[in-house]
């Protein structure tokens, strides 16, 4: 077996974990065996980033334990699959760790290497249809966007121009014309067409916000919260820890979208009273957080329009190696929370 992929084993058990390493090596993997949450974090502070984690449960006393290791790795590279590997079978222990990793939770039993070696070839397995899955949403989203610019610069080329042409006639044919009882026709018309004006800038804007060509992330959300509020007439807020933060304009563009999505399902479906946003840059991750207090939902229920939204924004998230959590309870209200980190760009379409 050709794979040189390197799975680190966080084990207080010198055995335990040498025989697992033995038997990943003997498959062809990179194996290496660490005995404690502190040092498998000293160990990818230095650089060494594995590509999966074998994590036991209960490091020893004193120690850092399994989940808060396995928290803080995911803080910094979300991207490493996490297997959980202990002698707890307890059904407070599963239920405690069980949103923790989706890649699996080993009985750690004697004789139970094999299984942990199939666990660990499904989990990478896993792993590389996932990254399929995002290279391919990423290039869908970029086509989606790609083509919103074209409707949107045709919408501007074209209708925008005859709507301005047709005003420029309609004023003259209001000058040349002596009919009083025209007058409220010609009225009316001048008034339809700037409603239809607004509307299609209005569209335009949808389609591919003008100010993310010119500006930052900070002023393109400062200038869509400020129109939400006027389309919506919600008082809702904005506040960044940064003046200005410079992105690559995809993943700008992917923050923008999460953020006016969180903002029209609270609009469409809250009913909120106020709605805020936040922007805040810490420990290498840009974080924004859009809260209301709304009627809240429960984010576990049936499908529904709001939920396929919450899919299109943990998509878009995690194309960027982020992450979304919604906090809802009914009658509570509701907080999207986005987090990107702040760094070089993931490999793939997205890129």
């Amino acid at each position: 077996m050709a794979d040189t992929r390197t799975v680190m084993i966080v084990d207080d058990e010198a055995i335990v974990a040498l025989n697992i390493r033995n038997l990943l090596r003997r498959q062809g993997y990179e194996a290496v065996s660490v005995h404690s949450g502190e040092e498998c974090l000293q160990k990818i502070g230095q650089g060494i980033v594995p590509d999966m984690i074998l994590m036991d449960i209960n490091l020893g006393p004193g120690r850092m334990n399994g989940p808060e290791t396995t928290r803080r790795v995911q803080l910094q590279h979300a991207d490493i699959p996490v297997i959980l590997h202990s002698a707890y079978t307890d059904p407070e222990t599963i239920q405690a760790t069980r949103d923790m990793t989706k890649y699996g939770y080993v009985h750690k039993v004697p004789g139970n290497e094999e299984f942990v070696l199939a666990t660990v070839e499904m989990a990478f397995k896993l792993q590389e249809r996932e990254r399929m899955y995002r290279d391919l949403s990423a290039h869908v989203n970029r086509l989606r966007e790609e083509q919103n610019a074209f409707i949107a610069r045709e919408i501007h080329d074209d209708l925008g121009q005859s709507i301005a042409a047709l005003k420029m006639n309609l004023t003259m044919l209001g000058r040349s014309l002596k009919d009083a009882q025209l007058e409220p026709i010609i009225t009316d018309m001048r008034e339809i067409l700037d409603a239809t004006a607004i509307k299609v800038r209005t569209l335009i804007h949808e389609l591919r916000p003008p100010v993310l060509d010119t500006s930052d992330i900070v002023e393109a959300l400062t200038w869509h919260v400020r129109e939400f509020e006027k389309t919506f007439a919600i008082p809702t807020s904005f506040l960044s820890s940064e003046q200005t933060l410079e992105l690559e304009p995809e993943k700008s563009l992917a923050l923008f979208r999460i953020v006016q999505e969180a903002l029209t399902n609270s609009a469409r479906h809250g009913e909120p009273g106020t709605i805020s946003v936040a922007v805040k840059q810490e420990d290498g991750f840009l974080r924004v957080t859009v809260t209301d207090d709304g009627r809240g939902f429960s984010p576990g229920g049936n499908t529904t329009p709001r939920s396929y939204g919450i899919l299109g924004m943990r998509e878009r998230a995690e194309q960027w190696n982020g992450s979304l959590t919604i906090e809802s309870v009914p009658g509570q209200g509701t907080s999207v929370s986005a987090s990107f980190p702040i760094g070089p760009e993931p490999s793939g379409e997205a890129s």
